[in-house]
């Protein structure tokens, strides 16, 4: 697997990057971890695509300015579907970066970010939630 700089602007349907992250969440997660939230209460695939693209619909509408309206904020919502987006947004920054763990919330503020770079963290989250998530 190849690794990009973080500032390079990946594409959505970048099969090694969904491969890679599914490589870490058999790592990573063991049984069905990733799909519960901390409640303990599953999260399907599908509905944590849809939350992930509806979150990049809110930033292309509002604007993204990091620091004050970014992941953090379009992110927000009922805790478990939350927890379990905010899981594949690590799994698909780690498969990109190489890095060991990462915090979605506050990739978005590193200088030098895009607001293409954002949405397309968003779309391959997506991507991945509905390819490898559970029905």
């Amino acid at each position: 697997m190849s690794t990009q700089s973080p500032s390079a602007s990946p594409e959505v349907s970048d099969e090694e990057l969904l491969a890679g992250a599914s490589r870490l969440e058999s790592c990573w997660y063991t049984g069905p971890r990733l799909w519960h939230g901390t409640s303990g209460e599953s999260v399907t695939g599908a509905r944590t695509a849809a939350f992930l693209e509806t979150a990049a619909g809110l930033l292309e509408r509002e604007g993204w300015e990091p620091g004050q309206f970014g992941l953090r904020e379009v992110l927000a919502g009922p805790q478990d579907l939350t927890d379990v987006s905010l899981k594949v947004l690590e799994l698909v920054i780690c498969a990109r970066t190489g890095a060991g763990s990462a915090e979605p919330r506050l990739w978005d503020r590193v200088p030098g970010r895009t607001v293409a770079e954002v949405r397309a963290l968003l779309l391959a989250g997506a991507a991945y939630a509905r390819r490898y998530g559970p029905a």
